[in-house]
């Protein structure tokens, strides 16, 4: 379902089975089978603000479909809820350091932007830098996420102390967190949680290469 979003104007696609949310547009195919699914069950490829009162509260006007009226369909169209608009993963420094500065969490993402920063200083091997990728890229969705309220306190809290860890060398703690985090949240927030276990291997793979090279010197 193209949904749009009321923040910005833009258009994103919704995933009616699973709540899924993307930018991009679903392959021609996909969309195939989702129309035929609704027509069989609705009568027409789409589902509309007009048939679903919660969507329109939700969304607004979001489809082009009438309204159904005569008795030989449904009056309401039953969907899944869907998830808000996906948040963009572009990382730039200067903007989310801009973010931090609007938050109350202004010392966890200037953490986490610190220690990816230190981060894309090291030499890194083809996969660690796909793992860096994600790293980065989950940092941005995050900061932006929480920057707009849509992540929970106590989500937030345990990544502070997840972060704080990190900065403390403590990997151990830092990934006990991340699991902890996974085990209660992973359904809400997987589109990071991912990128974060990537950022506490990759910090703890520069300080084991550094303590390394340390006892090489000596």
């Amino acid at each position: 379902m193209a949904v749009q979003d009321p923040s910005s104007g833009r258009t994103y696609y919704a995933n009616q089975s699973n709540g899924e949310t993307t930018w991009d547009k679903p392959a021609a195919v996909a969309q195939g089978r989702a129309a035929t699914s609704l027509a069989s069950k609705y009568g027409d490829g789409f589902v509309t603000s007009a048939s679903h009162p919660e969507l329109a509260a939700q969304y607004g006007n979001v489809g082009t479909s009438n309204p159904y009226s005569d008795s030989s369909r449904p009056g309401t169209a039953v969907i899944n809820k869907m998830r808000q608009a996906p948040v963009s993963g572009t990382f730039n420094l200067q903007k989310l350091s801009e973010v931090a500065d609007s938050t109350q969490y202004k010392t966890t993402i200037d953490g986490l932007l610190e220690n990816i920063t230190s981060l894309s200083a090291l030499p890194l091997g083809p996969v660690e830098k796909k793992q860096y990728a994600e790293a980065e890229k989950s940092v941005a969705i995050f900061s932006k996420r929480l920057a707009n309220s849509d992540i929970e306190c106590e989500v937030a809290e345990k990544v502070g102390q997840m972060v704080t860890a990190i900065k403390n060398k403590d990997f151990a703690s830092a990934s006990a967190s991340h699991t902890s985090l996974v085990n209660s949240a992973w359904k809400s927030h997987k589109n990071w949680l991912k990128g974060f276990k990537f950022l506490i291997q990759l910090g703890a793979k520069s300080v084991q290469s550094s303590r390394t090279q340390d006892q090489w010197a000596m």
